[in-house]
């Protein structure tokens, strides 16, 4: 397990790719996250989700791009805008919402930290949405992201309520668990 400090060097880092829309990656530019943008009203409304705390929020980027009516807070471990607010999600609990918005967060830690997160985020909602990945051979973790599938153990979350296409990979989807 990377120690804190290693982690928060890893996470303050971003993506800084020079993209032209965004610092926070590929997956938060328009054209790869259009289908996410536009189920997570669907979902919220299916599912009565009035209240949604993400978790990496990046700058905010892709979620100003989702027309929904929620309650809605922006937390990051190391918040690049200002309406985001500090939090590690390993340690720290979110306030109580609705649903937890963890879009490409979890594949940037560590197994460990992720199973931290996960038993925070059953104390601070009803439903997670985060990204999951399809395939029977996925591949290995890198040090800066990976590819995981959320159904499974050591997660074991089950098969998602919904699902969509999430991104530019085919096996890259954006899901949506009661918790």
């Amino acid at each position: 397990m990377l120690s804190d400090a290693e982690m928060r060097e890893r996470m303050s880092k971003g993506w800084r790719a020079g993209l032209p829309e965004t610092v926070c990656g590929n997956g938060s530019l328009r054209s790869n996250s259009k289908l996410s943008r536009t189920a997570l009203p669907q979902w919220c409304s299916q599912y009565d989700i009035r209240s949604v705390c993400d978790a990496g929020a990046g700058d905010m980027h892709f979620v100003r791009g989702v027309a929904w009516s929620v309650q809605y807070q922006a937390f990051d471990l190391c918040p690049c805008v200002e309406d985001v607010q500090p939090l590690d999600i390993t340690t720290q609990l979110l306030p109580f919402c609705d649903a937890i918005l963890c879009r490409m967060v979890l594949n940037h830690l560590d197994e460990p930290r992720i199973l931290m997160a996960l038993e925070r985020f059953r104390s601070s909602a009803k439903y997670l949405i985060a990204t999951q990945f399809n395939g029977e051979d996925l591949p290995q973790r890198s040090p800066q992201f990976t590819r995981l599938d959320m159904r499974k153990p050591p997660y074991s979350l089950g098969e998602p309520l919904e699902a969509v296409q999430d991104g530019s990979e085919d096996i890259c989807r954006l899901a949506l668990w009661k918790l």
